[in-house]
């Protein structure tokens, strides 16, 4: 749907050919110029996997943050100061802030009706089984940031293979879809409505009913990346390369492409192989491995 800032208003226009201005139960609006700035993809967007619902707000970031939490399983061992760590996995966390103003009436009661499909879209969906209401679906969201929070595997244009540092600038756009953006669930949602601000106030709509100037949202979001992330050798080529180029901004690095891998060798053994490569080194009479022994306990001359 279209941003427009007086489409909850009786408007007319006046003037010479209607061109001249907006004029209605509110008086004078001001230009729309925001609405056709958001128009142009500048906005945050949010897409709801139950019903297809998608919200679009025109907004003022204030806060971005993506936090990368790699995990690891810590195992203390005799004979080394430092634990042995096992890789686990990699968690993905995004902080995101934005505040909602509203130029008049209209959009006031527009940003407070989206703040609240939001709020709903944290719940799930039910179904009737025999009389008893069962969850049939949690409230999986996709959210879009411009070119920034996005499906890292859809919607990437990007021009590969060969190209120049000024053609892989050049090609490097977003798509203003909110099917592109990154699935996942919101673990927190808090809406602040600014009705104590008094630098900010309210608008009055009526008798025991105010619409906020300025709505602020903070939430955090858990991604469900629907795509490998990871290293793998490209048989062709001999190089690693990241299992999805264009995780998660979909830019491209210009000619770091590594060193070649002659052979590849697992760099987070399991336990077994460790036992395994351990078993075939020689061992003494006492079945210890001589090796790891002369190790620990030296018998040369000490210097």
């Amino acid at each position: 749907m279209p941003f427009d800032h007086t489409k909850y208003t009786n408007t007319t226009l006046f003037g010479t050919g209607g061109s001249t201005g907006i004029i209605g139960t509110e008086g004078p609006l001001p230009s729309p110029h925001s609405d056709a700035y958001a128009e142009n993809g500048f906005v945050i967007s949010f897409y709801h996997m139950i019903t297809g619902k998608e919200l679009r707000f025109k907004a003022f970031l204030t806060a971005l943050n993506e936090t990368y939490t790699p995990d690891y399983a810590s195992e203390q061992v005799f004979g080394r100061m430092d634990p042995i760590h096992t890789f686990k996995g990699t968690t993905r966390a995004i902080a995101l802030g934005f505040k909602i103003p509203a130029a008049s009436m209209s959009e006031a009661y527009e940003n407070l009706a989206k703040t609240q499909t939001l709020i709903q879209m944290q719940y799930p969906a039910y179904i009737d089984v025999q009389n008893a209401l069962t969850i049939a679906q949690a409230p999986l969201i996709r959210i879009k940031v411009m070119n920034i929070i996005r499906a890292a595997d859809k919607g990437a244009k990007q021009a590969t293979g060969g190209v120049s540092a000024l053609t892989l600038y050049d090609s490097y756009q977003s798509e203003d879809n909110v099917l592109y953006g990154l699935l996942g669930v919101i673990d927190s949602l808090t809406v602040d409505h600014q009705l104590s601000n008094d630098d900010i106030g309210v608008l009055e709509k009526g008798t025991n009913t105010v619409l906020p100037k300025n709505i602020e949202v903070n939430l955090n979001f858990k991604p469900l990346h629907e795509h490998t992330n990871g290293w793998k050798v490209n048989e062709e080529t001999g190089y690693f390369e990241f299992a999805e180029p264009a995780f998660p901004y979909g830019a491209g690095e210009y000619e770091n492409i590594g060193a070649p891998q002659e052979t590849y060798i697992p760099s987070n053994p399991t336990r077994a192989e460790q036992d395994s490569a351990a078993a075939i080194l020689p061992t003494d009479s006492g079945g210890q491995n001589s090796t790891a022994r002369s190790e620990q306990y030296p018998t040369g001359p000490l210097e």
